[in-house]
């Protein structure tokens, strides 16, 4: 699902581009959907980055830089690792998409299986195992839903 945030920004850009209804539901349905809280992470990115673009082309915009981007750490997980650990929790993980919850529950799974107490803690080959183990509970999940 997408996050808090991303709704927000979403209804914040619609707002300043002045964008109707009738417009805003037509480019939702090309995500499949009806209601931007349908959207999940990625596709609310998606969505998102154009209307940024056209926000920031006519001044009604700043955008914001990615999340951890002004990490500059050796040998820990890079900004996109970190981004991706904590997408696919929030996306295919976790049950709730509450923040407090994805952070909680990302950070007990952290703890009991790679003895590390925050995403930050990670190392670049740490991070790429917490990947692959987070690819295979997804896995695990699909595979248990299509037995059912």
């Amino acid at each position: 699902m997408a996050t808090t945030s991303q709704i927000k920004k979403i209804h914040i850009l619609k707002s300043k581009l002045k964008i109707d209804d009738d417009l805003y539901r037509e480019m939702l349905s090309e995500f499949g959907v009806k209601s931007s809280t349908e959207l999940d992470y990625n596709s609310a990115k998606s969505f998102l980055e154009p209307l940024e673009e056209k926000a920031e082309a006519l001044n009604l915009w700043e955008k914001q830089t990615p999340k951890y981007s002004d990490l500059n750490r050796s040998n820990r997980a890079t900004p996109s690792q970190l981004r991706c650990i904590e997408g696919l929790w929030r996306d295919k993980v976790a049950h709730k998409k509450e923040e407090i919850y994805v952070r909680t529950t990302l950070r007990h799974y952290l703890q009991t299986r790679f003895h590390i107490n925050d995403v930050m803690f990670l190392t670049k080959n740490k991070a790429s195992d917490v990947i692959l183990g987070i690819q295979g509970i997804i896995r695990h999940k699909e595979k248990s839903a299509a037995t059912l």
